[in-house]
């Protein structure tokens, strides 16, 4: 009989793990569609839920209302975040590919720069001292190197442009499948957070303090490190903008990605920006160009992050920077929300497990017992 036992046992788990490793296989091609559409609804699931309570559940139509309500959030919500980042991509493109035949044009008509003028030597030396001696601008290689590299950026940007254009289908499809998506967390998202913590083996009162983490986290990085990053690469714009800085969306674009290095951050941008600014004769200009990006574009940063945090992410921003660049060599663009979550989630679940393991040895020593779910009947929590 304990053969039997046994034998069906294994088989279940066998059985299990195959249904789970071919349900993994047929969602595979949309885990970044799943992992936006939990994050969109995470970050829009406070503001719907307030509307939702408007509704009287005793007045007619009630479930339709709700229905309507959550087709109009779903689709309002993608509508206010596609649009902007397409119309923001295409004037990306459009600058990005002027400053490349600006720069192919540039470099062509002043091949003697950094050897013959004095601004140019200076900045030569610079570089090549920041180098460690490994990039020498006033090298002549070094001068074919970028022109040929600024040739065939023009024509990659070309041949992604057409990719791109030749995929507006199945980015359209995609589209549709992200709003119906949301549209169904916004209708059953409470009522499939508990199905899915169901099905997880895990305590009830860690699978309840994970999910109150997982969103609270996910709010706290988007809001304390990507809105802020945003905040940054907007007021670069308006500073650049303003000061007639060419380039200026392209500049602001790499400020969004220099936001996330700590220490020097977005003053890898705005810095030679101000330099070449003030290398153009105009001191003052320069000065107060540098001051001003200093003080609304990096200082700032200083204030508004802990003010949306809250202390709410207790881990150091070198943490931070490091599990987003893994989290973008492993998963892609998704890594941006994947790796810090997952470093903070692992910190959380350890905090969990000590917590637990401190509570057992108080309970011990108290000769207090734990209650049916395994849980202590005293203790602190985290």
């Amino acid at each position: 009989m304990d053969n039997t036992r046994t034998i069906q046992t294994a088989f279940s788990f066998g059985l299990l793990a195959l249904l789970f490793a071919v349900l993994v296989r047929m969602l595979a091609p949309f885990f970044s569609v799943f992992l936006w559409v939990i994050v969109i609804y995470i970050l829009v699931e406070p503001l719907h839920r307030k509307a939702a309570e408007r509704l009287d559940e005793r007045a007619k139509f009630y479930t339709a209302k709700r229905r309507l309500l959550a087709g109009a959030f779903s689709l309002g919500t993608i509508i206010a975040l596609i649009v902007p980042v397409a119309c923001i991509s295409v004037l990306l493109a459009r600058q990005f590919l002027s400053f490349l035949k600006s720069a192919e044009t540039t470099v062509s008509a002043n091949r003697d720069f950094f050897t013959a003028t004095e601004a140019g030597r200076f900045i030569a030396d610079a570089v090549d001292s920041l180098s460690f001696h490994l990039v020498n601008p006033a090298d002549a290689r070094f001068r074919a190197q970028i022109i040929g590299f600024v040739q065939h950026s023009n024509v990659r940007l070309v041949e992604l442009g057409t990719t791109l254009a030749g995929g507006a289908g199945r980015f359209c499809l995609s589209l549709v499948f992200l709003i119906f998506s949301v549209f169904f967390l916004f209708s059953d998202g409470q009522y499939l957070a508990e199905l899915f913590a169901k099905t997880i083996p895990l305590n009830p009162r860690y699978m309840s303090e994970l999910k109150t983490k997982f969103a609270k986290i996910t709010r706290s990085l988007f809001v304390g490190y990507i809105v802020v990053a945003l905040y940054q690469a907007a007021a670069a714009f308006v500073i650049m903008k303003a000061f007639g800085v060419s380039g200026a969306l392209l500049f602001s674009a790499a400020v969004l990605f220099c936001a996330f290095i700590p220490l020097l951050g977005t003053a890898l941008i705005w810095g030679p920006v101000g330099i070449s600014i003030l290398c153009t004769g105009n001191v003052p200009r320069g000065i107060l160009f540098l001051a001003l990006c200093a003080v609304f574009v990096s200082s700032l940063d200083n204030f508004i992050r802990p003010f949306f945090l809250k202390d709410r992410i207790n881990v150091h921003p070198l943490v931070i920077f490091f599990a987003i660049l893994g989290g973008l060599k492993l998963f892609g663009l998704n890594g941006l929300i994947l790796g810090p979550l997952a470093v903070i989630l692992f910190f959380t679940v350890l905090d969990l497990l000590t917590s637990s393991e401190t509570e057992s040895r108080r309970t011990d020593l108290s000769g207090s017992r734990p209650n049916a779910e395994g849980v202590p009947l005293a203790g602190n929590s985290t």
